[in-house]
């Protein structure tokens, strides 16, 4: 899994197996070791709301995302799921989760 954190933007990408993982339920985390003590962890995982919503915690992030989208990532190639989180009185966060272009067969 890779994440891209830039100006109220989130971007997750994940290989076809993790998409695969995802689908069946499973939940998918990378950690960013900061140093000795502290580590940052990014989750992703499908829940049965028809919304997507990032969630933050002191040292993470989560990500949940419709398990129908869970299921299009697996079995629609080229499928990108997308939202928006309102944050007022700033801009939106927008999200979206993909599968990376780089870890998927090529024909």
């Amino acid at each position: 899994m890779k994440v891209r954190i830039s100006d109220q933007s989130l971007r997750i990408r994940i290989s076809p197996a993790e998409a695969q993982q995802l689908s069946e339920g499973n939940t998918l985390q990378t950690h960013l070791q900061l140093n000795t003590i502290d580590v940052f962890s990014v989750t992703l995982q499908s829940w049965n709301l028809s919304i997507g919503e990032v969630h933050a915690e002191e040292k993470s992030l989560m990500l949940s995302i419709p398990n129908a989208a869970a299921q299009d990532l697996a079995h629609q190639p080229g499928y990108t799921f997308s939202g928006e989180q309102q944050n007022e009185p700033s801009a939106p966060l927008k999200f979206s989760v993909e599968i990376d272009l780089e870890k998927a067969p090529q024909p």
